[in-house]
């Protein structure tokens, strides 16, 4: 193995962790992730929509977003449900599709809901296998505004009842 291999190896996973306490149930907040009406409000940076969203919420079962720029750019993504534990957990694969509409860089996530008492929640967003650092950056800022977007709509739809 030359030096460079070596290098590669021995540098820890490129991983995003994120919390959030979340003044909902973690049932609702659940719904908010596996539902695509809900999923609609959410995903995607804060100047992004996500005008098509598409759940088969079952293991093994496939997922597709589309999040559309302000100027009309189009990034689609897609993945399977890995792991399906209401409310506490869910896991899923994630890859970006390229020009041709196939999978890029393939990687994980894991969403955990953690009950605070009756009405709040802390939830832990993880995404491992980030491709390189500029990824890592990127998706990092999208998710830090996707999930503020999340906790907002989620302690609206909270308050409504």
């Amino acid at each position: 193995m030359n030096q460079a291999n070596n290098d590669r190896s021995m540098r820890m996973p490129r991983e995003i962790v994120l919390t959030r306490d979340i003044a909902a149930r973690r049932a609702l907040l659940f719904r908010l992730w596996t539902e695509p009406e809900h999923l609609m409000r959410w995903w995607g940076p804060q100047n992004m929509t996500a005008p098509s969203v598409s759940v088969d919420l079952r293991a093994g079962g496939a997922w597709r977003h589309c999040i559309l720029t302000p100027e009309g750019t189009e990034y689609w993504s897609h993945g399977r449900y890995l792991e399906i534990s209401p409310p506490e957990r869910l896991v899923f694969s994630f890859a970006w599709e390229n020009q041709e509409g196939r999978a890029e860089h393939p990687m994980q996530v894991t969403v955990e809901f953690h009950e605070l008492g009756e009405k709040k929640t802390h939830l832990v967003f993880r995404k491992v296998e980030l491709p390189d650092d500029t990824e890592l950056k990127l998706q990092t800022g999208g998710w830090v505004q996707a999930l503020d977007k999340y906790a907002a709509y989620a302690e609206a739809i909270s308050r409504e009842g």
